[in-house]
């Protein structure tokens, strides 16, 4: 009971803060997404086996990778960054830790490619309307839900064994069901056609998105990418599902209204 009330508390935390950033004027709201972003490239970090700085450098990069998407800044910008990255790893890698360079450059560069790009489609959702953006969590966490309801009570059979040894194919069946139908719902209320397969292969998106951040927590042994949040893991584990989920959902929108 003491857990259930834990998750719960920080479930209904979780939606007052969500809520209250889409209510944020654009930088704001863009400056929020970059820091809980930034959270989740440090997590990754740290998931890689990589030194705190590196995992900082990781989270750093990602926010001005944001930032620069935001900002429109021209590739000269962008590649002068990553030479400073370059010199830095050059004079703060000695002989003792050389053996961990490969992975201090994962920690480093990975989370702004596979995080800050695929996460910064939020923010291009959010600009399309606040609506769709809830829509985009509505379906995730609904799919989420069904999977995990009707996975632990009829699943059988595993999909994603190295991942997510829990997950079944019943339970994936029942997220894309329910993720269809919330599409073709929303997409009645807010005006836009094909709101099924919208639905649809966003909640496919999602589903997959999850085992993928999966790997780096079982490759580390753990079970969350951290204890930030109070029964529900850390910013990585609440972000998982939309690193495939966001530029999906985005794109579709854009194909349905041509």
């Amino acid at each position: 009971m003491k857990e259930f009330l834990l998750r719960t508390a920080s479930a209904l935390f979780l939606i007052f803060l969500v809520v209250g950033i889409t209510l944020l004027p654009p930088l704001p709201f863009l400056l929020a997404l970059a820091i809980l972003s930034s959270g989740a490239a440090f997590e990754m970090g740290r998931l890689l086996g990589a030194f705190p700085g590196y995992s900082f450098m990781g989270a750093a990069n990602l926010f001005l990778v944001i930032l620069s998407l935001y900002f429109y800044l021209p590739l000269e910008t962008i590649t002068a960054l990553a030479i400073i990255n370059g010199i830095l790893f050059l004079f703060t890698t000695r002989r003792e830790n050389l053996g961990k360079f490969p992975v201090n450059l994962a920690a480093a560069f990975l989370p702004a490619v596979i995080l800050g790009f695929p996460l910064f489609h939020l923010f291009l959702i959010w600009e399309m309307g606040v609506k769709f953006l809830y829509l985009l969590i509505i379906i995730v966490s609904l799919a989420d839900t069904a999977a995990y309801l009707i996975g632990t009570a009829l699943g059988r059979h595993k999909i994603y064994p190295v991942a997510s040894p829990k997950k079944s194919w019943e339970g994936f069946l029942a997220a894309l069901a329910f993720a269809g139908v919330t599409g073709a719902l929303g997409g009645k209320v807010l005006g836009f056609g094909w709101g099924w397969a919208v639905g649809l292969l966003t909640g496919l998106a999602a589903q997959l998105s999850d085992p993928f951040e999966s790997l780096f927590k079982r490759a580390a042994g753990v079970k969350d990418s951290s204890n930030l949040i109070p029964g529900h893991g850390g910013l990585l584990d609440r972000i998982d599902s939309y690193i495939f989920a966001a530029p999906v959902f985005y794109y579709l929108l854009h194909w349905v209204s041509l």
